[in-house]
């Protein structure tokens, strides 16, 4: 895959970078100081770590209690609990609509939000975000609907059984196969003091099919229709949600890669989990070691194979994104061969089998653009649940004298090494379009420009 702004690229070929490249500060250039990028020695700035789209959270995720039997049937019985919707494609119910109900599996963020988006955000009083009014959809156990709770606690109390049977194979006979891919799943997702008690938060995750029925009913199609939905009903009374599709009719998902950079610590917190856990169990049906049929258990934090008890738990894959300057201060940009045509991002790539993340920051540079790193400098963490990376983001000092960036011609089609001036005029002309706020490559950028882009 081509490095994207938000989704690196695929492990390649092992790179013909000496592995005795110093990580030193460059000679010829300022040398970096921690929490000062070296373009700007001295000059105060955020230090490592300041990054905010979806990397901070307010919530306890409370580990220590998704292994109580039946935490998740006795949280669905109790009204005050409260509910985050989410789907696999890495969607969440908000408040309101906004003008980005879906993306394309790219990885790519909008560049800028749409005017629906920010007619949306500025209707309410701001929260701690750039935007105003951008709030998780306020739903608890008590507006679900009755078949959706004995959907869901059915699928709980399985759990439960399952949980208390232990690692013990059992016979074929008496192994469940998976549930099926349009059954509703919930998640526990931690809890909040309160001044009266805490407060616990679940996921219910949507099925495919209800998300892609609630989306066509919000266009105005029928379903059942040659345009796609499951049942010939337009008001989806024949939906084995039906009350499911008319919560979403109300509060529509959205995705989190269009809208995560808006959203407060508390909501962010929140989402990036669900939505990581919602799309792991999408993927992971069947045990990788023999096959045999998964069920969730731990209230959604781990999956146990039924024919040999093994515990699986959420994949994570660390990634590298890097803005690396040369000795005039120029940032390193490159075009994706995958991308829209005027599309440019700083190099990014999975960590291989084996490597450190500053090795592989090395390695990227070098296969993607053939020039070499002298310095690497940690710059902040991002969990991007699309569906499942962690982006490790460095600041990074080319070797002085080397010539040109030279695209490999692949994954790169493109690349650039640019000032300020020359960046704001090819913004300006509308010869390039950068990631959006949600990604941390926009952050890398910013942080070596000194304050926001142009849009």
């Amino acid at each position: 895959m081509s490095p994207s702004p938000d989704q690196p690229s695929g492990p390649s070929a092992p790179s013909t970078t000496p592995a005795t490249t110093p990580l030193a500060a460059p000679s010829g250039g300022p040398t970096a100081q921690p929490g000062t990028p070296a373009n700007r020695a001295g000059t105060p700035v955020n230090p490592p770590g300041w990054f905010r789209s979806l990397s901070r959270h307010s919530t306890d995720r409370d580990a220590a209690r998704r292994s109580q039997p039946g935490l998740l049937a006795r949280l669905l019985k109790a009204p005050s609990t409260r509910v985050l919707l989410v789907d696999p494609r890495g969607r969440v119910s908000l408040a309101a609509p906004t003008g980005t109900p879906d993306l394309p599996d790219d990885g790519l963020t909008p560049a800028v939000p749409s005017d629906a988006d920010r007619a949306v955000w500025q209707q309410d009083s701001p929260g701690d975000g750039a935007m105003r009014g951008l709030r998780l959809a306020p739903l608890a156990v008590a507006d679900l609907p009755a078949s959706l709770l004995t959907a869901l606690t059915e699928s709980a109390l399985a759990e439960s059984a399952l949980a208390e049977a232990g690692a013990a194979p059992g016979p074929a006979s008496e192994r469940q196969p998976p549930p099926p891919a349009d059954s509703p799943q919930a998640i526990y997702l931690g809890q909040e003091e309160q001044p009266a008690r805490p407060t616990s938060w679940i996921a219910v995750v949507v099925p495919p099919e209800t998300a892609t029925d609630a989306a066509l009913l919000g266009t105005g199609a029928t379903l059942g229709a040659p345009t796609g939905g499951s049942v010939p009903d337009a008001e989806g009374a024949a939906h084995p949600h039906p009350g499911l599709l008319s919560l979403l009719a109300r509060y529509p998902l959205t995705a989190l890669r269009a809208v995560g950079a808006e959203l407060d610590a508390h909501d962010a917190g929140l989402a990036a989990p669900a939505i990581a856990l919602a799309a792991w169990h999408a993927r992971s049906r069947f045990c990788p070691a023999c096959g045999g049929p998964l069920s969730a258990v731990q209230a959604g934090w781990a999956r146990r194979c039924q024919a040999c008890g093994a515990l699986h738990f959420p994949r994570t894959d660390p990634a590298v994104i890097t803005a690396a300057t040369d000795e005039q201060d120029r940032l390193l940009l490159v075009h994706g061969a995958t991308w829209p045509q005027q599309r440019y991002s700083v190099v990014a790539g999975f960590v291989e089998a084996g490597e450190s993340a500053e090795q592989a920051v090395l390695r990227e540079v070098a296969e993607e653009t053939g020039l070499q790193v002298a310095s690497v400098e940690p710059f902040s963490t991002q969990p991007w649940p699309f569906p499942r990376s962690l982006m490790l983001a460095y600041r990074a000092r080319l070797v002085p004298g080397q010539q040109r960036p030279v695209p490999d011609g692949q994954e790169v089609t493109d690349a650039l090494l640019l000032s300020r001036t020359e960046l704001v005029e090819a913004l300006e002309a509308g010869r390039i379009g950068l990631p959006g706020a949600t990604s941390i490559a926009r952050a890398l950028m910013e942080d070596w420009f000194g304050g926001p882009l142009p849009q």
